[in-house]
């Protein structure tokens, strides 16, 4: 009796459709894959910001700037563990989905190993300043935010070495220099753009710090005050679609 089975022909041919399908339902999963990324991100971040906002009710002001690498950071650049401990407003600090970030000068950052949380950017009070914003958390540096930004740099996640010139530095005190753009999954799940959220004291938003108002004194050439974030300029108050 002759054996039964698959031509070679018949064999190429699954082959073919089994590739021709995984070339068509890939990219649908990858897509799925960084939507859900988004939605944790923005989630989590609206869990830090209600805890910061919680943190101030207790303290009065915010904690310092926090980097993602916090575990390799000191107290004074780790601003988010302040919320972890001693009085726990968040249980503990959730990785970014999307760790690629830069800090706020635009210098690459070391983000070998992990964990990697969130940024934690913004405008400071420095207890060295102001005493009365001195902290026991951080006992002689101060640091102390008075406006904020915590933010992922999104699906486009670029690398450490990026510029900050490419709109991945949200500072709120640079009078505009760098525009932000914030994540919108209409313009394309891999757009350019941040996920972020904004808090605190909104009189400060696109405040130029005193030595860059001196500048612009000097030299009259220099960007007016006012962030500009998804082509409208802030003075003084916060994107209201980017607010708890």
């Amino acid at each position: 009796m002759a054996r039964k089975g698959f031509t070679l022909i018949e064999l190429l041919i699954v082959i073919a459709i089994v590739l021709i399908l995984v070339a068509i339902a890939l990219p649908n999963f990858l897509e799925a894959q960084i939507r859900a990324r988004v939605t944790r991100a923005k989630s989590e971040i609206r869990s830090l910001a209600i805890a910061m906002e919680s943190y101030y009710i207790d303290w009065k002001f915010y904690p310092a700037y926090s980097f993602p690498n916090y575990t390799k950071r000191t107290r004074f650049t780790a601003g988010l563990t302040w919320l972890t401990s001693p009085i726990v407003y968040i249980k503990s600090l959730p990785e970014d989905p999307f760790p690629g970030t830069l800090d706020q000068e635009g210098v690459g950052l070391d983000l070998s190993g992990g964990p990697l949380s969130y940024v934690l950017d913004g405008y400071e009070h420095g207890a060295q300043e102001l005493p009365q914003f001195s902290h026991p958390h951080d006992h002689f540096f101060g640091g102390n935010l008075v406006a904020w930004c915590i933010y992922s740099v999104g699906p486009d996640t670029p690398k450490p070495e990026t510029k900050a010139s490419d709109n991945d530095t949200p500072l709120l005190n640079d009078g505009g220099a760098t525009p932000i753009s914030s994540y919108s999954p209409t313009n394309g799940t891999k757009s350019q753009g941040d996920i972020l959220r904004y808090g605190g004291d909104s009189r400060w938003m696109g405040v130029a710090a005193p030595n860059i108002v001196a500048r612009r004194r000097d030299f009259p050439s220099l960007p007016k005050p006012g962030q500009v974030v998804d082509g409208e300029r802030y003075t003084s108050r916060f994107p209201p679609h980017l607010q708890n």
